[in-house]
């Protein structure tokens, strides 16, 4: 059972369940198109990503962004936790790593961890946009804590930026190029 993944369907039920809000939902949905997206052009290029696995992870990844809110626990630890009691081990262990990858390598295959990771950091609410702007943007938001919370947000902007030279170093076309393949301007 650790191996399920739960349907499109599935997905937003568990989402209603735990109340994320609607605007995270949308959030969610523009992650997943992207997350989608970049899965299928890499697995055009040889690799081997799960896009079920891919859709459900990135669909989920933010099933626990209240208990972050309400409580200042870490969301991603929080929603792998939900999903592994609910047998969804593997969507878990995605979720788990979407705001920091735990052992990152540049030169190994393409994780579906780090597809989603990416995904994230690359949409803010429902807008794509490049690293740049998403890594201001949580500065400005987050950086008013503590110094723990700045050296954080600084070691996540650094593996997000290696992390995108890793996957486009194997795809056809630049990040810059992203929101207008996706149909965005």
């Amino acid at each position: 059972m650790g191996t399920s993944i739960p349907s499109r369907e599935e997905c937003f039920k568990l989402l209603r369940f735990y109340k994320v809000p609607k605007h995270i939902i949308q959030h969610s949905i523009k992650v997943s198109n992207v997350a989608i997206y970049l899965s299928k052009e890499l697995n055009k290029v040889g690799e081997k990503l799960n896009l079920n696995m891919v859709e459900a992870a990135s669909l989920l990844h933010d099933i626990a962004k209240m208990v972050d809110v309400e409580k200042g626990l870490n969301h991603a630890l929080e929603g792998e936790k939900i999903l592994r009691k609910l047998g969804y081990n593997r969507v878990g262990e995605i979720v788990g790593q979407h705001i920091l990858l735990k052992n990152f390598c540049f030169n190994c295959k393409i994780s579906e961890e780090e597809v989603v990771n990416y995904a994230d950091k690359r949409v803010k609410e429902t807008q794509i946009v490049d690293l740049k702007e998403r890594f201001e943007d949580i500065k400005r938001r987050y950086g008013g804590r503590a110094k723990d919370t700045i050296k954080f947000i600084d070691k996540l902007e650094k593996q997000s930026f290696r992390l995108e030279e890793k996957i486009f170093l194997r795809l056809p076309f630049k990040p810059e190029d992203l929101s207008k393949k996706l149909g965005e301007h």
